[in-house]
């Protein structure tokens, strides 16, 4: 395509009396061109455009666009180019078109182009509006990277930024975080605008959207009304949605942070910093021009009560309640009863109907669970890696000892087990077989300690009662308890046996 310029440098040139081939040489441009520029008549020079094979088939590729739409209404483009050549080929015309020349073509016709339409900017006045949104940014805290929300408000009017982190955000924190923004900014406006988010919105979008009970109520004690915006329209609130690029680019670069405490810390000094800057858009700075919106915003009410949020939980066996991943103690005295856990921003309170029993401040992810303290009158865990029966079996002998260190390295965690069921054994047999059955068990390698007592009680056996470990048939015959019941009459079991087959009963 010629521009402008160039086809008027044609016409000039033309009229000077300079050929075609020479005009197209000097200025680097085909001579069929060149011809194409002289050849129009009219009073300005048209735009050379080239020419597509697809411009005799418009009017076909104009019907497959409609035709061809998945079930959501969405156009395949593939459908579009596969169905355009059956047509053809089916007429006896053959069409070698790429996929890439297709949706060229039809963009350059209009076909599935939405018109562009510019962003009209949004005015409000002071106190008239203000948006709140949240963004998920994944932060290192104390060396763990952890996924955070950062939840925002800003005041339509002057552009004051408020932003808190935190590890999740459900409908119990937006309420603290609005609060929290509104204390700051002493006060709030009287619109609210959010996207179609389940946290207030209970059912419908858009400007139908019907608010949850709990967020009405919330909207009653501060005197504001949220408006969620149309679905993808998210312009409506692009006041909100351009301060998280400045948040990722100003105040989480070169900056480290201990834990959420201390994120939440460095976010509230640096908004000093971020609502002082100047705004090449509004010729001022939002502290500037929050002095004339703050008179108009609705003022906080006398008592801003706490936002909790109750739980009903059980104690366990361990004296503790569960909240959120983490244990808190409680009294033994409630140990299987049932409790309500109040549950603040920072405080979790366990409550007994209206008594309060225990108070902690709540942890976040990523904080150590503290040890749970030891209930009263538990035994405390043995600290020392030597037993008490370890050091009685160590004065037997050098073979015990040798033993053990053998064991030791055999068993590893269970060799306190075994050391256990040594000392029973030294408790119920004498001291001399003990010594005797660990020496033989050394020498073959034996660490499992029940098999020590089958050895024990062999020797014993065989050393007092003279028994052989084995009996064969003859050496029980010779026994004078079988001799005995040899010559014993015969016992009479015709009672007891079945005379017939048939006769299962008799018995």
């Amino acid at each position: 395509m010629l521009d402008k310029e160039t086809r008027s440098a044609v016409l000039a040139l033309h009229q000077k009396g300079i050929s075609s081939r020479k005009i197209a040489k000097d200025l680097a441009i085909s001579r069929n061109s060149v011809k194409a520029v002289l050849a129009f008549t009219g009073p300005q020079s048209p735009a050379l455009e080239r020419a597509s094979i697809l411009d005799e088939h418009l009017g076909r590729i104009r019907d497959l666009y409609g035709l061809c739409r998945d079930g959501n209404g969405k156009v395949n483009w593939v459908r579009v180019r596969e169905k355009l050549v059956e047509e053809l080929a089916q007429e006896g015309k053959a069409l070698d078109v790429s996929y890439s020349t297709l949706t060229w073509f039809c963009r350059r016709q209009g076909i599935g182009v939405q018109e562009k339409t510019p962003a009209q900017p949004i005015i409000t006045g002071p106190g008239c509006e203000m948006q709140h949104d949240t963004s998920p940014y994944v932060l290192e805290l104390g060396g763990t990277k952890i996924k955070l929300q950062c939840a925002s408000l800003v005041l339509g009017y002057s552009r004051m930024l408020y932003i808190q982190f935190c590890p999740q955000f459900q409908r119990f924190h937006m309420k603290i975080f609005l609060t929290e923004a509104f204390q700051y900014f002493g006060g709030g406006c009287r619109r609210c605008v959010i996207d179609n988010t389940s946290i207030a919105i209970i059912c419908g979008s858009g400007a139908n959207a019907q608010m949850a009970p709990e967020v009405e109520a919330f909207e009653e004690r501060f005197g504001f009304r949220f408006l969620a915006h149309k679905i993808m329209h998210s312009d409506r609130k692009g006041k909100i949605e351009r301060p998280f690029d400045f948040v990722f680019r100003n105040f989480l670069v070169g900056r480290t942070f201990k834990d959420l405490a201390d994120l939440n810390r460095q976010a509230l000094g640096w908004l000093d910093y971020a609502n002082h800057r100047r705004m090449r858009e509004l010729k001022a700075s939002p502290t500037e021009l929050f002095a004339a919106e703050k008179p108009a915003l609705t003022p906080l009410p006398l008592y801003v009560p706490e936002v909790y949020r109750l739980w009903p939980r059980t104690v366990d066996a361990y004296g503790c309640v569960s909240l959120n991943g983490f244990k808190y103690p409680v009294p033994a005295s409630h140990l299987g009863k049932e409790v309500q856990v109040r549950e603040t921003k920072n405080r979790v309170i366990v409550l007994d109907g209206s008594k309060e029993i225990a108070a902690h401040d709540k942890r976040a992810p990523g904080q150590a669970e503290p040890a749970l303290p030891r209930p009263l009158g538990a035994p405390r865990r043995q600290k020392s890696a030597k037993l008490a029966e370890e050091s009685r079996l160590r004065e037997l002998g050098s073979d015990m000892q040798s033993y053990l260190e053998a064991l030791k390295a055999s068993r590893g965690p269970r060799y306190f087990w075994s050391v256990r069921k040594l000392w029973r054994l030294f408790c119920q047999y004498r001291a001399k077989d003990l010594e005797a059955a660990i020496k033989k068990a050394h020498e073959h390698r034996l660490f499992d300690v029940s098999r020590i007592e089958t050895i024990l009680l062999q020797d014993i056996a065989q050393k007092d009662y003279h028994l052989p470990l084995e009996f064969t048939d003859k050496d029980v015959e010779r026994l004078p308890e079988y001799r005995l019941g040899a010559v014993t009459p015969r016992p009479d079991l015709k009672n007891y046996i079945p005379d017939s087959p048939g006769d299962e009963h008799a018995k």
